[in-house]
């Protein structure tokens, strides 16, 4: 059958669409059939297509199932994309713990010092006052 302007279709492109060879032989049938054609009353406009009822129930499916995997698809890059920040995450959790292990495990050590300088520094307080009561008389002298 000829007609005498073509049609044409414009879709939308997708990247990450992914057509098995079944959805293909279906779109491929779809180009291929013999559409019905509506002659305008006037004879010199342009012939027009009328699809029939199946015709447009047939397109919108594949529409739909378009649309579904298309769907999937986000959803399972949404999915793998959360799972490799939670991956992260976790790795990134691990490290704080770690640096807070050796952080603690460091004020412990300064607290422990510390504690040994204000000890030290209480028994050479206690020396240099006895010292001081030995060398009192003796300056008196």
């Amino acid at each position: 059958m000829m007609f005498e302007d073509p049609v044409h279709y414009h879709l939308p492109v997708h990247e990450d669409v992914v057509l098995s060879p079944s959805d293909i032989d279906e779109i491929l049938s779809l180009l291929q059939t013999e559409l019905p054609v509506h002659e305008s009353t006037s004879g010199s406009e342009t012939t027009r297509l009328v699809f029939s009822l199946e015709e447009r129930k047939r397109r919108r499916k594949i529409s739909n199932r378009e649309s579904a995997r298309r769907s999937r698809f986000r959803q399972k890059k949404h999915v793998d994309n959360l799972t490799e920040q939670v991956d992260r995450l976790k790795v990134e959790n691990r490290e704080l713990k770690n640096r807070l292990c050796v952080v603690t495990h460091h004020c412990q050590a300064a607290q422990s010092e510390t504690d040994r300088l204000i000890l030290e520094s209480i028994v050479l307080q206690q020396q240099l006052a006895g010292l001081c009561q030995i060398l009192n008389p003796m300056q008196l002298q």
